[in-house]
C-alpha cells in the first residue's frame, strides 16, 4: 500500500487567518493541505437574492448549528448565534469589507484601565508598532479604500492606502454634515473594496449588496478572491472543500494532522508536521475541545483551561431616522463615512473604552431586511396593513447610523461542546455562556442617547432607537448574535492566562497554531477583520523565519 503524503503544513479555515497563512506558506514552498467544512462557491452564486442569501441563510452556512445560554444554570436553545460563512474564503465571503487599524491603546487595555471587576482584561503580547508595518501590508494585498490621516484618532502609519476612497451617497453626505454640526470630525470608513481597478479585479459597481453576499466580480478583497487563487498557482496547496474537522490526534506531544469527514460523511485522516487551526471565535475552541485525548483529556492545548474562555462581541447601539428625500442607502457599501471622537474613555459617562459610529444601510440596502427592521414609534410592532405599508414605502427615505463598540472580555463567557445537541454527523455542537458586563449596558445607553442627537442634527423627521431583539442590550438584555467574534483562545506570554504565545504557537503542543479571531485579548471598538489580516502576516513571516532557522 501506498505511504499517505505526509504535507509540510495543514490548515482549517480559509478565512481571514487561513487563507493567509496558506498564501505566504505555500509563497514560500511549503507543501499545505488546507481544510474548510464548507463547499466551493463559483462567482455565479454570488447573487443579490436577498431571500436566499441574508434571510434563508441558504448560501453560506446553511448547516450551521450552534446553542446559547446566559448563564450556566440555563439550558441552552439552539439557533444562530455567529453570523459566519462555511464555504471556501470563509467569512469573509460575505463580510462587508469595513477595514480598521486599531488604536495604539486597544493593545493595552489593561495598563490603560487597570482592573475592572467582572472582567478579564489583558494587555496584548504585541503592540501598535509591531503591528503597524502589517496593518499597511494588509491594506496594501487588500486594495483598501481610504484617506490616509482623516481619522484625527488613528495610530501612525507609514504608508497612505493603495485606493482613494469610494464615492459617497446622499445619505452618507447628510450623515457627515449633521456630525460636523455637533462639533465631531467624520471621515470615509477605510473599506477593503476596490474603487478604482486594483490587483487584476474590478471597481466596485456599488450595487449595495455586501454584508451577507458574496461578490460576483471580485471587488471586494476576500481570500477568495485573492489569497487562495494566488496560493493554487504554486502548485503547493491541497485544497478540500466540505471537510468537517473533528479531531487533532496526537503522538509523543505533537498533532499529527486532523481527521476529517468529507459531505457523505466518510472519514480521512491528513498527516502534517505543523497544524495552524482558523477556524474562528467559535469553530476554534470547539475543534480543541473536542480533540481530547490521554495526553489532553479536557481538550487539546488546554491545560491552562483557557480554550472556550473570554468569548466577546461587539454591541451595536442604534439610531435610525426618517427624511423626505431619497437617500440611496440602496447603493454603495455598507458605510461610508464614520466618525471616532466618542471612542476614547472618558470616566465621567460612567463606562470604559467606547467604538466607532458609522451611517450604515444594515435594514436599507434591501427591502426585506427594512420590512423586518423596527418601526418608528408610536408602532411598536410590525404587524400587517397600513402600518407595516407605510414602514416598507419609507425604504429609501430611512437612515441608521451604529457605534462598532467595544465588549469587555469575561473569563465565563465562553464556547464549550454541547451535552445534548449534536449536527448531522452526530458531533457535539459549540455551546455559547454569554452575558453582558455592566459596562456594556451603561455604554449602549449613552451612545444610544448620542446617536439620536446625531439624527436630529442630521435632520430627520422622527428619530428612534433600533431596538431590535437579540441586538438591543440597553435595557440589561443580552445580546444572542454578532458578526463579530473574538478571544477564547488568547495569545498572550504566561502559558497560565493565554493559550498561545505572541506568535500564537500553542504553548502545549509545539507544532500547533491558531491563527484567527480567537487569539485576540481584547475587541477593540472597530471590525476586527484588517487587524486578523496583519496578525496573520506577522505570524506567517515568523514561522517562514523560523522553519528557515529549522526552530519549528
Amino acid at each position: 500500500m501506498a505511504q499517505a503524503k505526509e504535507f509540510d503544513v495543514c490548515v482549517i479555515g480559509t478565512g481571514a487567518g487561513g487563507g493567509v497563512m496558506i498564501d505566504q506558506l505555500t509563497a514560500a514552498g511549503f507543501s499545505v493541505v488546507a481544510l474548510e467544512r464548507g463547499p466551493y462557491l463559483y462567482p455565479g452564486e454570488f447573487d443579490d437574492d436577498e431571500l436566499r442569501n441574508a434571510i434563508r441563510d441558504q448560501v453560506f452556512s446553511a448547516n450551521q448549528l450552534e446553542t446559547y445560554r446566559t448563564n450556566p444554570a440555563e439550558t441552552a436553545q439552539p439557533g444562530k448565534i455567529s453570523d459566519i460563512a462555511h464555504c471556501v474564503g470563509g467569512t469573509m465571503a460575505h463580510w462587508a469589507g469595513w477595514s480598521w487599524r486599531f488604536r495604539p491603546d486597544e493593545f493595552k487595555v489593561l495598563s490603560t484601565e487597570g482592573t475592572v471587576a467582572g472582567a478579564s482584561l489583558a494587555d496584548w503580547p504585541v503592540d501598535y508598532e509591531e503591528m503597524e508595518p502589517w496593518y499597511e501590508k494588509a491594506e496594501w494585498e487588500f486594495g483598501v479604500a481610504g484617506k490616509a490621516g482623516s481619522n484625527p484618532f488613528e495610530g501612525t502609519r507609514g504608508k497612505g492606502y493603495p485606493n482613494p476612497p469610494h464615492p459617497q451617497r446622499v445619505g452618507s453626505t447628510k450623515f457627515a454634515a449633521g456630525s460636523r454640526k455637533v462639533g465631531y470630525k467624520p471621515f470615509p470608513v477605510p473599506m477593503a473594496i476596490n474603487s478604482r481597478i486594483y490587483g487584476n479585479r474590478p471597481a466596485c459597481v456599488h450595487g449595495g449588496a455586501c454584508r451577507s453576499y458574496g461578490c460576483p466580480i471580485g471587488a471586494k478583497g476576500t481570500t477568495y478572491s485573492i489569497s487562495l487563487p494566488r496560493a493554487s498557482l504554486t502548485g503547493n496547496l491541497d485544497l478540500r472543500s466540505n471537510a468537517t474537522v473533528f479531531d487533532l490526534p496526537v503522538k509523543d506531544g505533537r498533532v499529527t494532522g486532523a481527521k476529517y469527514l468529507d459531505e457523505a460523511g466518510r472519514e480521512h485522516h491528513v498527516t502534517a508536521k505543523q497544524v495552524i487551526v482558523s477556524a474562528g471565535s467559535i469553530g476554534t475552541p470547539h475543534l480543541l475541545l473536542l480533540s481530547r485525548s490521554g495526553s489532553f483529556p479536557g481538550g487539546l492545548a488546554n491545560g491552562s483551561d483557557q480554550v472556550g474562555r473570554h468569548l466577546s462581541f461587539h454591541h451595536h447601539p442604534v439610531a435610525q431616522g426618517l427624511f423626505d428625500d431619497d437617500l440611496r442607502s440602496y447603493t454603495g457599501i455598507e458605510t461610508h463615512s464614520a466618525f471616532d471622537d466618542l471612542h476614547p474613555s472618558d470616566a465621567r459617562r460612567g463606562f470604559i473604552r467606547g467604538g466607532v459610529v458609522a451611517e450604515v444601510n444594515t435594514f436599507t440596502h434591501q427591502p426585506i431586511a427594512h420590512a423586518l427592521a423596527v418601526l418608528p414609534p408610536p408602532s411598536d410592532e410590525r404587524g400587517w396593513g397600513d402600518p407595516l405599508k407605510r414602514h416598507i414605502e419609507s425604504f429609501t427615505r430611512t437612515m441608521i447610523i451604529a457605534g462598532i463598540c467595544e465588549e469587555l472580555p469575561m473569563a465565563d463567557n465562553r464556547v464549550d461542546l454541547d451535552p445534548t445537541h449534536t449536527d448531522r454527523f452526530g458531533i457535539a455542537v459549540p455551546r455559547i455562556t454569554k452575558r453582558q458586563h455592566p459596562n456594556d449596558v451603561a455604554m449602549y445607553r449613552w451612545y444610544e442617547k448620542k446617536l439620536l442627537q446625531v439624527m436630529d442634527a442630521i435632520g430627520a423627521n422622527t428619530s428612534w432607537p433600533g431596538r431590535t431583539p437579540g441586538v438591543h442590550i440597553g435595557d440589561g438584555d443580552h445580546q444572542r448574535s454578532n458578526a463579530h467574534n473574538h478571544g477564547t483562545c488568547r495569545m498572550g506570554d504566561d502559558p497560565n492566562l493565554s493559550v498561545v504565545d505572541r506568535w500564537c504557537r500553542s504553548h502545549e503542543v509545539p507544532n500547533l497554531w491558531v491563527v484567527d479571531g480567537s487569539v485576540m485579548p481584547t475587541n477593540g471598538g472597530y471590525n476586527p477583520t484588517l487587524t486578523i489580516l496583519a496578525n496573520a502576516y506577522r505570524v506567517a513571516d515568523h514561522f517562514i523565519g523560523e522553519a528557515r532557522r529549522q526552530s519549528l
